[in-house]
């Protein structure tokens, strides 16, 4: 059985690379997007339109409300669903985006660890807001020193969300970290790569949808969940995604539209780095430039060959 994956940093073109594929083959798309999973949650996690979803319709979307956690044991289950109607149907699972822990799960097997609970991400913000970023970096040196060589003292997500795991379970992170990296998996997979060779090409694109963003209302959106869902915060992990990060924590506060675009674009672009970082370490991704004009008729005979094989 086969699957094929459309891998990509954010504004890379994931989307109408899809829609490309979909007219072309008999293909159902799941989305792989750990923002696209939460309802109301449309203008900045760059979801498809309506109109869009009713001709080119997404598997896994809107599946929650912000309050709630989705975890990638969670995605894997309903992956899993998912693709075996896909089969049922005769098509072709075509799984597309950038959240790369999923598309990682799908291959290797999963570290069994604790889910978040509230709680405990209130003590570790609290922790946060009363001592600040390096006191808790220091303290993640002393528990966990072996993830500190992954993990920098300014990634303040995954540096909260190391202390959250030991706080849950008494255990360091890495001691959940799968060693084995033998896949997983039944299925022969197809991964397509999108990867500009000019990064600035890339951070050209990400600088456009940050200002169309914005344009469209996404700070009304954010206004909106926060009216729609009164026990929403700044620690759900919903608001964690880059772009509702800022927008949050804007409102309320003497920000202005230039400042705040500019915010998003900063934390976008470092999400574009980590996602690039991932894909380097991928084995047997195809890489293609989402810039290059002929990349399509490349990808078509690409696809024709596998599914032929």
């Amino acid at each position: 059985m086969k699957k094929i994956f459309i891998i990509g940093p954010t504004a890379s073109g994931k989307t109408e690379l899809a829609k490309f594929i979909f007219d072309n083959f008999k293909t159902e798309i799941i989305s792989v997007d750990s923002a696209q999973i939460y309802q109301d949650m449309n203008i900045g996690s760059a979801k498809p339109s309506s109109s869009e979803l009713n001709s080119y319709p997404h598997h896994l979307i809107n599946l929650i409300k912000p309050t709630e956690n989705y975890s990638v044991s969670q995605f894997k289950k309903d992956e899993s669903i998912v693709s075996s109607e896909i089969f049922k149907n005769k098509n072709i699972p075509l799984l597309v985006g950038g959240t790369m822990l999923y598309f990682n799960a799908l291959e290797y097997p999963i570290d069994d660890m604790p889910a978040s609970s509230e709680a405990v991400r209130k003590k570790v913000s609290e922790e946060l807001e009363k001592f600040g970023l390096n006191h808790l970096y220091e303290k993640l040196l002393k528990i966990d020193p072996e993830c500190t060589k992954i993990i920098k003292p300014n990634d303040k997500q995954r540096v909260m969300r190391a202390l959250e795991v030991y706080y849950l379970s008494g255990k360091p992170i890495s001691s959940f970290q799968t060693r084995n990296k033998t896949p997983q998996s039944k299925f022969n997979f197809l991964k397509i790569g999108l990867m500009p060779q000019d990064r600035s090409r890339l951070h050209e694109k990400i600088e456009i949808r940050a200002k169309e963003m914005i344009d469209k209302g996404f700070w009304d959106e954010v206004k909106g969940l926060i009216e729609k869902y009164p026990d929403l915060n700044a620690d759900h992990n919903s608001m964690r995604c880059v772009g509702y990060r800022q927008v949050f924590n804007a409102i309320g506060k003497k920000v202005d539209k230039r400042e705040l675009i500019e915010l998003i674009i900063i934390a976008t672009r470092q999400l574009a780095k980590r996602q690039l970082t991932w894909m380097r370490g991928m084995d047997g991704l195809k890489i293609f430039d989402p810039f290059d004009l002929n990349k399509e008729d490349v990808i078509k005979e690409t696809i024709e060959s596998f599914l032929k094989s």
